[in-house]
């Protein structure tokens, strides 16, 4: 409706066509949609790192959008973002949940733009189970950890874990059959699973903000940035070689599972990067990547 057609048009006539007005002028044109997915990609090519604002899991085909990558397309696209926390008191003993809704809003004009939501549990494998360990003959203390191998290898009943320091050598006992446990300091994964809630709604918003699901995918945003993009060097030893987790667990328990890993892809006679495949798509878990390389060898 024109100009001269407003002139003796009715309330609601005026009031239709201002609407559709409105309307129209906060859609986007298919030229400025196209911008939009250039500027995303443009942003990663210039702006961010493989490895450390996304990384590419093996086996797909699109790169895993990481929570400094989404706070990079939240800085280029002016958006800030606010949360709303739930916390769950779980049936399970000492076992809490968290879902964060995460919403985006434009810095400038206030307007919301979108939402996400992230769940973590304490029940997620990786927080609620740890490796158990091997009960020291000597002391009967569950102590026995394995030796490094520049200190000679070996196993030794860790004193820090109250065992008597006593030292016994490689093959007297196997971390491969040792069965996982319920985590005994299962507060100390609290302040994790908080945050890894809160980082799994922020990109969960930011790929809707940002339309930017057909460039990113979000199926493995917790999982280490190393485990995203580090191969391992071809002269690296098996025994020793870690990945860092995104979180829960001790230092010592988590070197224990990996040189428990490393043993056991070294005793199948499993190749290096092979192994370091199954470790990045178990994100860092090597109690799960232990199955999938046992599996994968029947």
């Amino acid at each position: 409706m024109d100009t001269h057609e407003l002139i003796g048009a009715s309330e609601d006539q005026v009031e239709a066509a201002a609407t559709t007005l409105v309307r129209h002028s906060s859609e986007l044109t298919v030229d400025q949609l196209v911008g939009q997915i250039e500027k995303v990609q443009d942003a990663m090519r210039r702006a961010m790192k493989d490895g450390e604002h996304y990384g590419v899991i093996p086996g797909t085909n699109k790169p895993t959008l990481l929570k400094p990558g989404a706070e990079k397309l939240c800085l280029l696209f002016r958006l800030s973002p606010t949360y709303q926390v739930t916390r769950r008191e779980k049936e399970e003993e000492g076992h809490v949940e968290y879902e964060i809704c995460c919403t985006l809003s434009h810095i400038e004009s206030g307007k919301v733009i979108a939402s996400g939501v992230g769940l973590c549990s304490t029940l997620e494998n990786k927080y609620r189970w740890r490796k158990g360990a091997h009960a020291c003959p000597h002391c009967a203390e569950s102590a026995i950890i394995k030796g490094k191998e520049e200190f000679g290898g070996g196993w030794l009943c860790w004193k820090k874990k109250g065992g008597c320091g006593a030292k016994f050598p490689d093959g007297a006992f196997d971390l491969a059959d040792l069965k996982s446990v319920e985590n005994p300091d299962l507060a100390d994964t609290y302040n994790t699973v908080l945050k890894m809630a809160k980082k799994r709604a922020m990109v969960d918003a930011t790929l809707t903000a940002t339309a930017a699901s057909d460039i990113f995918t979000q199926d493995m945003e917790d999982m280490s940035h190393q485990s995203a993009t580090t191969p391992l060097p071809s002269n690296a030893p098996f025994v020793g070689t870690t990945m860092e987790p995104e979180g829960g667990g001790s230092d010592d328990q988590h070197r224990d599972d990996a040189v428990a890993y490393w043993e056991t892809a070294k005793n199948m006679k499993a190749d290096r990067k092979y192994a370091m495949q199954v470790l990045q798509s178990a994100g860092g878990d090597f109690s799960a990547a232990m199955i999938q390389l046992k599996k994968g060898s029947s």
